[in-house]
């Protein structure tokens, strides 16, 4: 993963093996902000509420329900109060599964980081790891932000959150540390990325990006980010129901005008109108549309899918193939023995010895 990098990010950039100042730190902390790869958006309730209530199809329930009260029909009202669980229950579903997914997203960060300052070794929490801190990295670290690798010593790194790949990609230190402050594009074998883990051996390398300016913090960003979006078959019974409101409503008022010129008293005119419109409204639409997104979300959800959207459960029926780049892309990045083939003169228990002793404790 080659990345490319800007001429105005080495500004200023200390020499390889001195690292920053505190003061230089808290300088460009202030510059850059702080190191914050996986952001919690929108992670309170009372925005889901918000979101939620600014759904019609929620109010026409509401004032058909109100109607159904008015003229009596106090069970009918009292379903369709019950019927809008699903309104809440979905959004309510989707926003626990998004915090579930930002804490998986943050269970592969590191908490802390030891980085030169003032030219002595540190531990300081990520957030505070900024660019161009000299950051020392050992055996089952995680890589606090995005950075070249200036020192390595029988470097190997997991890669799988990124890649999907299971197996162990080896990183080079930079050959010329020149290279670094003329800016460009640098090969990825020198790369460090933010959310990956150090498999064998130690590195030195020079933070360069952080925050949601690294490539976890931008793949971290678009899996929980989205708008409180209607599919397009919610778009579309929205406007047949605003079309048969209005036609009722033109109707209903024809009939109380007419009981009126009728010599019926204005109490019974208004019932009738509120009567006929309770048997022409098309409150059943919503009712039955947001239950069946709300099932099609919940069997998602049992099948590990992130839903961050109820607008998936119908576009994902529209889709015919999915196209794929390797099969790590969709693969869990562990690996599991599932059978044995050993040689006619080898026991399959002389076999897993053997493996045993050829692998790594930390793969």
């Amino acid at each position: 993963m080659n990345r490319f990098v800007p001429q105005d990010r080495l500004t200023s950039l200390p020499a390889p093996e001195q690292g920053l100042s505190a003061a230089e730190a808290a300088s460009r902390r202030e510059q850059y902000g702080l190191n914050i790869i996986v952001e919690t958006v929108g992670a309170s309730w009372s925005s889901v509420a918000h979101a939620t209530l600014k759904d019609p199809m929620l109010w026409f329930l509401l004032a058909t329900s109100v109607l159904f009260g008015v003229v009596g029909e106090y069970t009918e009202a009292a379903i369709l109060l019950v019927a809008l669980v699903p309104f809440f229950g979905m959004d309510a579903f989707l926003h626990r599964r998004t915090q579930a997914s930002i804490a998986g997203l943050s269970s592969r960060l590191a908490v802390e980081a030891t980085v030169v300052r003032d030219g002595q070794p540190q531990t300081v929490r990520v957030s505070e790891v900024v660019p161009g801190d000299l950051v020392m990295l050992e055996t089952g670290q995680f890589f606090p932000g995005d950075g070249v690798i200036l020192e390595a010593d029988r470097l190997q790194v997991d890669e799988s959150a990124l890649t999907g790949e299971a197996f162990p990609v080896r990183k080079r230190p930079l050959d010329n540390v020149a290279q670094l402050k003329s800016g460009g594009r640098i090969d990825g074998v020198h790369w460090g990325l933010a959310g990956t883990r150090v498999l064998t051996g130690t590195a030195r390398m020079t933070v360069l990006f952080t925050g949601r300016e690294t490539v976890y913090g931008e793949i971290a960003r678009s899996a929980i980010l989205g708008s409180h979006e209607r599919t397009p078959l919610q778009r579309a019974v929205a406007e047949l129901v605003k079309v048969l409101i209005v036609a009722a409503s033109v109707i209903c008022i024809a009939l109380a005008w007419v009981r009126l010129r009728q010599g019926h008293g204005l109490v019974d005119a208004v019932l009738s109108a509120l009567t006929l419109a309770v048997a022409a409204l098309p409150e059943e639409f919503p009712v039955v549309l947001t239950f069946f997104l709300g099932v099609g979300v919940y069997r998602l959800a049992k099948r590990q899918a992130l839903v961050r959207r109820g607008v998936v459960v119908e576009n994902i029926g529209r889709v015919s193939a999915i196209c794929s780049d390797k099969t790590g892309t969709i693969t869990e990045g562990r690996l599991h023995l599932t059978h044995l083939l050993a040689a006619p003169e080898v026991s399959e228990q002389r076999l897993l010895s053997l493996a045993a002793v050829a692998s790594r404790h930390e793969t």
